[in-house]
């Protein structure tokens, strides 16, 4: 093998071993469940006894365009926002960066540069991200990604002691994509599998994955 041909075998090596990948079980659920979580927010947010995720502490961001819904953002703490939208979560922290959860097929993508409000209502409208390479790049995402989902299961387990016993599952219910899915998660183990997820992509983080 020449020399130029082993440059490029072992760029190609390099770039296979950097490919941002989450563990398995994560990407075995988290497509379905996130769909999941996207009705149940929408609904959520449309329920006549009042809007949850307001009542949680969301802020709404109306869309300047009324084709467009509106985005909700939650500060978990100074410097480290978190965004919704019916198509996909935005989290954002000083000094870590911005990641995208994307709705279509659960991918994630990372921005280096932080935007704690980004003025979106389309995923067009984001600033550009992509699947994070280098090695840093990768623990912001894991570590961004986790406390998402933290957030969102603690979003569930709130949610279960301010609601009727079965507001949750007659919403999951009614999922269009249950079928597809096989049910989907259980209201009672939404929290839980939220907080599993997240806990699995910090062990791969503390792991060095």
């Amino acid at each position: 093998m020449g020399k130029q041909r082993r440059q490029k075998h072992a760029a190609r090596t390099t770039s296979a071993a950097l490919a941002f990948r989450l563990p398995k079980a994560v990407e075995k659920q988290g497509e379905a469940l996130l769909d999941q979580q996207m009705w149940c927010w929408g609904c959520d947010v449309r329920r006549q006894a009042g809007n949850l995720l307001l009542a949680y502490g969301c802020e709404r961001r109306p869309s300047p365009d009324p084709r467009f819904h509106s985005a909700y953002s939650y500060g978990l703490c100074t410097g480290c926002v978190l965004t919704l939208w019916g198509w996909g979560v935005w989290i954002a922290r000083d000094g870590l960066g911005s990641v995208l959860l994307s709705r279509s097929r659960f991918r994630v993508s990372y921005k280096t540069e932080v935007h704690l409000h980004p003025q979106a209502w389309q995923a067009e409208d984001l600033p550009y991200a992509q699947s994070p390479h280098d090695l840093a790049a990768q623990a912001n995402t894991r570590r961004l990604l986790a406390e998402a989902m933290t957030w969102i299961g603690e979003y569930e387990h709130w949610l279960a002691r301010h609601t009727e016993p079965a507001y949750r599952e007659t919403i999951i219910a009614a999922w269009p994509q249950r079928r597809r899915y096989r049910g989907g998660t259980a209201s009672g183990a939404m929290t839980t599998t939220w907080k599993t997820l997240a806990e699995l992509v910090y062990e791969e983080l503390h792991h060095g994955g």
